[in-house]
């Protein structure tokens, strides 16, 4: 197949949106389809592979710390790239911008159009420069009127198809989770995870945004003993301000907490490696893959409830559903007693990051691709 990725988000992102186009990319291309990531233009000069084609933005900026950019004439852009390559797949990764023309082309060509539903937008109207008094019910219209007029929709997780029927969609709606990134799928054995007795190691992965609610695991932190420590890995408009909030306000020690920003692959895996439970605080995930990449390293999950959660996490199977920082930390403390129920929570934690490496997403996804009628 050649398949259209249609996106507002790539590089220099770095999200969970834009690991997931990475990562179903390279798989399809390992299976021979063509691909081609079809998105902004945001910097003056982009370092990218052939396959992906940026359409020209003469408007660009920042606002709080995120990339912006508004394209010239995308309809048309798109209308000219689908002459040119001949899609039989457009697969659109977000309902604005982009998405919109994208739609609008695969109407006028009759060329199956596929929408995946990364992101709960309601919770992401403050990235928007407009009050959200307004643009949030505007948001929630178009969205809906965008998942109507598609062929098909993926949603990540149980949870959000649930949510989007509850939309009144009525498109056809398929779960299909994001895979494994490509430095994830090999590594799913228990890796010198306990070479330091002296201290219990937490770990988050996250962007440092507000929807991401990490003051929770700040407030877990200080109900534990102090032998508990937690790494944060992340970047974001929050994270300079979370260092304050760790060490200044709540005076939390620095040799309990530390922050590092964007390590390189190899440096996550051996952070990944070092690490005895991942703690994940946020609500608004979709499906947080991230949860599937720390089980491929046999760390069991401890997440605060949230729709990303609920389809990958079974409670005391591979991690724990949590309702605040109280039983948070109750449950950690009791894993971290018994060691023979750690393990079987590290066991069960590999058997669930099987299902979400790529050689079986890709199956399903191609499934969809090739059963949509139009």
């Amino acid at each position: 197949m050649r398949i259209f990725f249609v996106t507002n988000n790539y590089t220099p992102y770095a999200g969970g949106v834009v690991q997931s186009i990475t990562a179903i990319t390279q798989a399809l291309q390992a299976e021979g389809h063509d691909v081609f990531i079809i998105t902004l233009t945001f910097l003056k000069t982009h370092n990218d592979p052939a396959y992906v084609i940026r359409i020209p933005c003469p408007i660009r900026f920042m606002f709080k710390k995120n990339y912006m950019a508004i394209p010239w004439r995308p309809t048309h852009a798109i209308m000219d790239l689908i002459e040119k390559y001949k899609p039989d797949i457009i697969h659109i990764h977000h309902p604005f911008l982009l998405g919109t023309s994208a739609l609008r082309a695969a109407k006028k060509y009759n060329i199956k159009c596929i929408f995946t539903y990364h992101t709960l937008y309601e919770h992401y109207v403050h990235y928007v420069p407009l009050p959200k008094i307004i643009i949030q019910p505007l948001m929630h219209r178009s969205i809906q009127i965008f998942c109507n007029q598609v062929d098909a929709i993926i949603a990540p997780s149980t949870s959000i198809k649930n949510y989007l029927l509850l939309q009144n969609i009525t498109t056809p709606i398929t779960v299909i989770p994001s895979p494994l990134r490509n430095i994830f799928t090999y590594n799913t054995h228990n890796v010198l995870k306990k070479n330091n007795d002296q201290y219990f190691e937490l770990l988050l992965v996250t962007r440092c945004t507000p929807e991401k609610n990490i003051p929770f695991v700040f407030n877990v932190l200080q109900l534990l003993p102090l032998h508990f420590r937690l790494t944060i890995v992340g970047y974001g408009s929050e994270y300079e301000r979370l260092q304050t909030l760790a060490f200044d306000t709540l005076c939390i020690s620095k040799e309990r907490i530390q922050f590092i920003h964007k390590p390189s692959e190899t440096d996550l895996l051996s952070i990944y490696r070092v690490s005895h439970l991942f703690i994940f605080p946020s609500q608004t995930d979709t499906q947080a893959i991230v949860l599937a990449e720390s089980m491929s390293q046999g760390i069991p999950v401890i997440a605060l409830d949230g729709p990303g959660q609920r389809d990958i996490i079974i409670n005391r199977v591979n991690g724990f559903i949590t309702t605040n920082a109280k039983e948070t930390a109750e449950i950690i403390l009791k894993i971290s007693a018994d060691k023979k129920f750690y393990d079987y929570l590290v066991s069960g934690a590999q058997a669930t990051a099987h299902n979400y490496h790529s050689s079986i997403i890709i199956q399903k996804l191609l499934m969809l691709y090739n059963t949509i009628k139009i």
